[in-house]
């Protein structure tokens, strides 16, 4: 009979401690899949934070490019609103000295118009009184003389438009030569900053990248080590009560 007893305790025990492994299991792998939670939640933090200060960094850049182009442009437009102003004073003096000059031309012109016609119907009456055929040798006469004025004024505006192409010209080609020296020194700067700027980005990325790694290491230790330090107290407290278990 206390065989029999003994081996129905030593069943109930065996049912009861396989129930608390049971218990035990469900509790660890539920603390496990909690820390696994808090890691990677503390994880995406370092993480998103890393992206954030990438943003912002951006952000930061872009708003002082902004501030910069915004200062350029109203120093131009303030060197633009005083030119204008410039321009149209001088273009208003100009306009007056111009409607000055025309007028006095325009009167200059009025009176040799009117002595001309004024001679020319004198002269036509004369020669109504004169020999026809003198009359016309007359007239051949001046209509040659006007010719040869004419074809000498025709090659003085020739060669004046001949030098003043050449010189023109000249101009010209000392300029594009000028801006064909600049665009080259140009694509040369845009060439070697371009270079600088992707060493300057590699460099940068490089420096957070192992900033970052680091830092990774650096906070997955405080974890590890604020984990052990809260297990300690709760292992000392078990050791107690583990003794006091084993002294019965």
């Amino acid at each position: 009979q206390h065989y029999f007893i003994q081996s129905i305790l030593s069943l109930a025990n065996l049912v009861n401690m396989e129930a608390l492994k049971a218990e035990h299991e469900k509790l660890r792998l539920e603390k496990r899949a909690i820390d696994r939670v808090t890691e990677d939640t503390r994880t995406k933090e370092i993480e998103d934070k890393r992206k954030n200060a990438d943003e912002i960094e951006a952000l930061e850049k872009a708003i002082e490019d902004r501030k910069e182009l915004v200062a350029s442009l109203n120093e131009k437009n303030k060197v633009l609103q005083s030119s204008v102003s410039i321009i149209v004073k001088d273009t208003e003096a100009k306009k007056a000295a111009q409607e000055v000059e025309y007028d006095e031309k325009r009167r200059a012109k009025q009176k040799f118009q009117f002595l001309e016609s004024k001679l020319c119907t004198k002269k036509v009456n004369i020669e109504k009184k004169c020999d026809q055929i003198e009359v016309m040798n007359l007239q051949i006469k001046e209509l040659a003389e006007q010719v040869e004025a004419c074809k000498t004024e025709r090659e003085e505006v020739k060669r004046h438009y001949d030098d003043e192409m050449n010189r023109e010209g000249n101009i010209i080609a000392k300029l594009k030569f000028q801006l064909q020296t600049l665009d080259k020194k140009v694509a040369d700067r845009q060439a070697e900053h371009e270079k600088i700027t992707a060493k300057y980005n590699e460099v940068k990325q490089k420096g957070k990248d192992d900033l970052y790694n680091k830092d990774l290491l650096i906070q997955r230790l405080d974890f590890d080590t604020t984990r052990v330090e809260k297990s300690i107290p709760r292992i000392e407290a078990d050791l107690v009560l583990l003794e006091k278990m084993a002294t019965k």
